[in-house]
């Protein structure tokens, strides 16, 4: 048992029992304020941990071109660990705070309650620097309306409200209170963020350090300006995280701009695989010394990426493949060729745009090709013909195929002719007086009559140089019901240097309906 006696051998101390009892109390309170203050450190380092994340996340999206938005979903955190605790007469611990500070009893006082805590405050300001540096902006939803364990009054007053809006206003977003219907928050985020304004220049000069660079905008317009505040110039692509490096390959194949500091042609041609979809074949051809400008050493990394979307801009298919070669030896080949990759989609009728990205993964140079494609119901419509196919020396490149998940189904190599495979040319390279061999494909050509097959040949402004009747026409057995295939002869007599478009006609010997397709090659 704990006795307690007054003691008249304490000094000051003239109230006995009381007086004693009234320290230990005060003993207690200040053990108890500690471990408060504790505690709100622990949660203020999770805080802190989870800005530098953030911080991180921003730095990457600056590899995305344009404005970005961030949708944060959360009840946020206690924004008076960050922003200190305001003034209130309902707020219990405010109250006591201001009797210690006036009562001279500061070690009861967390001035941090009051003031929030600095070491946050600039870790969060360093964070929301970054946002804005990147020209990222953070849509902050509230979802503490979702909760159901919550009265109604604390969801109308979630605490975490304050830091939300902190994070959102401090980078030119919105907060959206008390989320139950994401339908409608989002649609709001949409309508805000629906119509923006471009400005952009074009520096002079600029070094790849990735250093940062102010920009300031100004405007006479009336309302809230929402602008970036700088840009970082590029780092050398080995310093690049690959998270980095993903999102620099996401964000040029959503842009879908064309660029061709790797060149490549692609050849994609939807063949029937059944009535309500096609196998669509990608051959993707890339020239060896645009892969090998820039490149130290023989390990030569090649990605390819290959994505269809629809007119929604939907994606409907992809595929994406390492390719690791070594040229140690034959660097030199390689250059003068190239490599040849052989891809496949599979869609349903309907028109699409292909989007095909080719990166050296080791220098970071790329480039990017769209083609449009139009996979046809196969019922119902008459003929169908695709591309005219140039059937090509497989020799000539560095071929390789994708490679499928073993528990996928096998599909019958598409490209053959009276059973032999060939390999077609994405975008065919003939010399002047050349002879090349063509093979055609069509469904539903009827099955009597002889088939009127016609080409043309059309010059890059698009003007017609040369119309001709295909030689040695030749229709093959396949085998398969509605599918014909046809081998014919093309020259390139009178053609001069430079980049053309073969167009092929073909008529139905019954219907009369003619179809037409194309392919572009180049003479040299």
């Amino acid at each position: 048992m704990l006795r307690l006696e007054a003691s008249s051998d304490v000094p000051g101390d003239t109230s006995g029992l009381a007086g004693l009892q009234q320290e230990v109390v005060d003993h207690l309170r200040v053990i108890g304020n500690e471990m408060a203050k504790t505690e709100k450190s622990f949660r203020r380092g999770r805080i802190s941990s989870w800005s530098r994340s953030m911080g991180e996340l921003a730095r990457f999206l600056d590899s995305v071109k344009g404005r970005k938005h961030v949708v944060y979903f959360s009840e946020g955190f206690d924004g008076r660990l960050l922003l200190g605790r305001q003034p209130s007469a309902e707020d219990r611990e405010v109250q006591e705070d201001l009797r210690n500070i006036t009562t001279g009893q500061l070690q009861f006082v967390d001035t941090d309650n009051i003031y929030g805590n600095t070491g946050l405050q600039v870790d969060m300001a360093l964070m929301l620097e970054q946002f804005r540096r990147a020209d990222v902006v953070i849509e902050a939803v509230d979802i503490a309306g979702l909760r159901a364990d919550l009265p109604s009054a604390e969801r109308a007053h979630n605490v975490g409200q304050d830091a939300l809006f902190y994070l959102a206003d401090d980078t030119g977003g919105n907060l959206y209170q008390d989320a139950n219907d994401f339908g409608v928050q989002l649609g709001r985020i949409m309508e805000r963020s629906s119509v923006t304004y471009l400005l952009s220049f074009k520096p002079d000069q600029i070094a790849y350090d990735g250093a940062y660079h102010r920009l300031k905008v100004k405007t006479d317009a009336p309302g809230r300006l929402v602008a970036r505040e700088g840009y970082y110039a590029p780092r050398p692509w080995e310093e690049l995280h690959p998270f980095e490096k993903g999102l620099i390959a996401s964000g040029a194949i959503a842009s879908a701009e064309e660029t061709n500091a790797i060149a490549l042609n692609v050849l994609a041609a939807p063949f029937r695989a059944g009535p309500l979809g096609a196998y669509v074949p990608v051959i993707i051809e890339v020239e060896g010394d645009t892969l090998l400008e820039g490149l130290e050493g023989s390990d030569l990394p090649v990605e390819l990426y290959t994505y269809a979307t629809n007119g929604d801009g939907e994606m409907k298919d992809f595929f994406t493949q390492m390719v690791a070669l070594d040229v140690s030896s034959t660097r030199e080949a390689f250059g003068s060729s190239g490599l040849k990759y052989y891809g496949h989609l599979e869609l349903t009728p309907g028109d699409y745009l292909l989007r095909v990205l080719v990166r050296n993964a080791k220098t970071g140079r790329s480039g990017l090709s769209t083609v449009p494609l139009h996979v046809p119901t196969y019922d119902d419509q008459g003929p169908i013909l695709l591309p005219p196919f140039f059937v090509e020396n497989a020799r000539r490149w560095f071929m390789v195929r994708e490679t499928t998940p073993g528990n996928q189904p096998s599909v019958v190599y598409p490209f053959t002719v009276n059973g032999e495979p060939y390999v077609p040319a994405a975008k065919a390279s003939l010399t002047e007086r050349d002879e090349a061999r063509l093979c055609l494909v069509a469904y539903n050509l009827s099955s009597g009559g002889t088939v009127d097959v016609a080409g043309t040949v059309t010059a890059q402004d698009g003007s017609t140089v040369s119309a001709f009747d295909l030689t040695g026409l030749e229709r093959t057995v396949t085998g398969i019901d509605g599918l014909d295939k046809f081998l014919a002869t093309f020259r390139t007599d009178g053609l001069s240097e430079g980049d053309y478009t073969l167009q092929v006609a073909m008529t139905d010997p019954v219907t009369g309906a003619q179809r037409t397709n194309s392919i572009p090659f180049s003479v040299y």
